[in-house]
């Protein structure tokens, strides 16, 4: 679906483009969830009644009948199908050693698939069972999802023995999940892309991909290995972009484009609040997810960077209203117990917040932004130890987690440990160097190192990058004047008489 097709010359959607993308999202819905891929499923739903369809011509002039259809077929006996629906059934029942069973003898890709999807996730079940306490002795990598290296041995022999294996979709995108869980992101790029280019509406896939993808020069190149033009590429792009913090004018303009094509899609919206609040415009993000609340009060989903904001801009009744309503909605929700933790971390009781993001993380140890703001509840809390080993979870459940980073910067500061400090700042800013507070804390770390010179540079790309903060003209009068630059000492003492002013 080529994005540059949607719009007339004049500027309207074009009517052929909207029912082609409308069946592909309509058949993309009953495959995945046919799949047992229902996060991915839910997202092409979401997207589909985002779009503006006359329901009378659905059908009309031929125009679905004559497009091509990229839907795979399942070629299965029945025999098979009969297996795979009892499967299926065991799956959602969350019997997964049993649904994997079921498929054991099965040859078709489609239950070859579902078996290895269903023992990865036993896997994980399994693994976060024996994990036990959060932050205990048994959590973290210490304890494997042993289903990870049977399945990549299983999928590479196949591989190896079957080419029509190798252009299968999902078996690409179970390989690829897999070889992530197994730490080898580098290894994962190439069956994802090839994954979403067969198939691409598995909005799963381009997550995993995402993952793989933690600098903007990365992207660039897994962006020239895909149809730049295909709409899932474009929303693949902005997406990334955002977790990037790339609030660019060309990201904002490719959203727009988005938008027009989908103009009701809540998704879409919290991207554009995600980019205004990583450029620091709290207020516009703000109003976005207030739309996005009124339109859909009983979503949970991105509802917890929601609550980030009501603190950030330091809204308890707003932030306590939201919180009472998540938790009437799902208390059992990772993204409620992050809520009701950030309403106490507002109102001080930095105890109660641990336990609730403790909470979020038993129901789901992936829950990064728990991982994170726990770390800066235990610096609240003078437990560094913790603090510091939160924060090496959340990295180690996303990298581009540009708050952890920053956070363990932070951490080792505290205990003097300058030379840590100055490591985790420089991939802070590294990753979002457009932040003049990430150029600041790089300054004091220099300034800590007793290196001049260096802490000079980092101080004037602060300055260059917002507002002149006081406090860092006089670090830069005082640093100049300890070099004997007496005409670049005076001058930024004159301006910082005249900010103080």
């Amino acid at each position: 679906m080529d994005l540059s097709a949607a719009f007339t010359a004049d500027g309207a959607a074009d009517f052929k483009f909207i029912k082609l993308l409308s069946r592909d999202l309509d058949r993309a819905y009953a495959l995945l969830s046919d799949r047992c891929l229902y996060e991915s499923a839910k997202w092409a739903a979401e997207a589909l009644n985002a779009l503006q369809v006359d329901d009378e011509s659905v059908e009309d002039d031929g125009v679905l009948e004559s497009a091509p259809d990229i839907t795979p077929i399942d070629n299965m006996p029945a025999s098979e199908r009969r297996k795979y629906l009892l499967a299926k059934a065991c799956f959602d029942c969350r019997e997964y050693d049993r649904a994997a069973m079921m498929l054991d003898k099965c040859k078709s890709f489609k239950c070859l698939f579902l078996r290895l999807y269903a023992r990865y996730i036993s896997g994980e079940k399994k693994k976060e069972e024996q994990s036990a306490t959060i932050l205990g002795p048994l959590d973290g990598d210490g304890t494997p999802n042993k289903q990870i290296v049977l399945i990549i041995s299983e999928l590479e022999q196949l591989f190896r023995e079957n080419d029509k294996a190798r252009q299968d979709s999902f078996l690409l995108y179970i390989y690829g999940i897999v070889l992530i869980k197994h730490k080898c992101e580098k290894a994962a790029v190439e069956p994802l892309l090839r994954s979403v280019t067969i198939y691409p509406y598995n909005w799963g896939a381009w997550q995993e991909l995402s993952s793989c993808v933690p600098l903007s020069d990365q992207l660039n190149s897994v962006l020239n290995q895909l149809n730049h033009s295909h709409i899932m590429t474009q929303m693949f792009n902005v997406v990334c972009s955002q977790e990037l913090f790339q609030s660019t004018d060309n990201v904002f303009a490719k959203l727009s484009q988005l938008d027009a094509v989908f103009p009701t899609f809540q998704f879409l919206k919290i991207q554009r609040a995600m980019l205004c609040y990583h450029g620091l415009e709290y207020s516009e993000s703000e109003q976005l997810f207030d739309s996005v609340f009124r339109v859909d009060p009983y979503r949970l989903d991105d509802m917890d960077m929601y609550s980030n904001i009501l603190y950030v801009t330091e809204q308890p009744a707003k932030l306590a209203y939201l919180a009472q309503l998540a938790a009437s909605t799902d208390k059992f929700r990772p993204e409620t117990c992050c809520i009701i933790a950030n309403y106490y971390s507002l109102k001080s009781e930095h105890e109660k917040a641990v336990v609730y993001y403790r909470r979020a993380l038993t129901l789901n140890r992936n829950c990064l932004g728990a991982w994170t703001l726990m770390g800066h509840e235990y610096v609240e809390l003078k437990n560094i130890r913790a603090a510091i080993e939160s924060y090496r979870r959340a990295i180690a459940v996303n990298s581009k987690d540009v708050r952890a980073w920053y956070g363990l910067g932070q951490a080792y500061e505290v205990i003097e440990m300058y030379y840590y400090s100055f490591f985790y700042y420089q991939r802070a800013a590294a990753l979002k160097p457009y932040d003049h507070r990430m150029w600041v804390a790089l300054g004091n770390c220099f300034e800590k190192l007793q290196r001049p010179t260096e802490t000079i540079k980092a101080y004037k790309r602060a300055l260059s990058l917002s507002e002149a903060e006081p406090v860092v003209l006089k670090k830069l009068a005082d640093l100049h004047a300890a070099i004997g630059d007496m005409a670049a000492s005076s001058r930024y003492t004159q301006m910082y008489k005249e900010v103080e002013q």
